[in-house]
């Protein structure tokens, strides 16, 4: 059993939970907990895409949690695949909606408000790997990137379940 306080990451065991590593895999973990949310309400073809992102965050958590093990250097740009596909996404969906004018204030429907909050959680869990990125010297732009267009795709996400008219 592990001790109050502490748990266990891929090849290390008695991580305290304060430790950075576990802050950074807790606000991933928050990130997908978001958009499966979302994609609770999400029409089929939306909910395929948060599955695919959930996916890739759950990848990004391995990844995280095998450090120091794996070192920080061999992480560059290990999430460039990941992040290409992600960019491939949003440019379909961008042909397929459009820019509002004015700000917008999703939560009209179930979608859209949840949606909304798994854009924000994305924006925050962005801002933390940032911090977390340049503290434990990881030089990876692809999972930092990766997480900046998520937002994004929330976005547009909140756009394409907003009804016309």
């Amino acid at each position: 059993m592990t001790p109050c306080g502490k748990t266990n990451l891929i090849g290390e065991s008695g991580v305290k939970k304060s430790d950075l590593r576990i802050k950074l895999l807790g606000v991933l973990d928050e990130a997908s907990a978001s958009l499966s949310l979302a994609k609770a309400f999400c029409s089929a073809n939306n909910q395929s895409y948060l599955e695919s992102c959930q996916k890739d965050l759950s990848h990004m958590m391995g990844l995280l949690a095998a450090l120091p093990k794996t070192a920080p250097g061999d992480l560059d740009g290990i999430f460039a695949i990941q992040l290409e596909d992600l960019e491939a996404t949003i440019e379909a969906i961008e042909a397929e909606v459009d820019y509002p004018n004015e700000f917008i204030h999703p939560g009209h429907s179930p979608a859209t408000g949840a949606l909304d909050l798994a854009r924000a959680v994305v924006r925050r869990a962005e801002r933390e790997a940032v911090a977390g990125f340049e503290i434990l010297q990881i030089p990876d732009e692809s999972m930092l990137q990766y997480l900046n267009r998520l937002s994004t795709l929330c976005y547009l996400l909140i756009l394409a379940e907003t009804p016309l008219g």
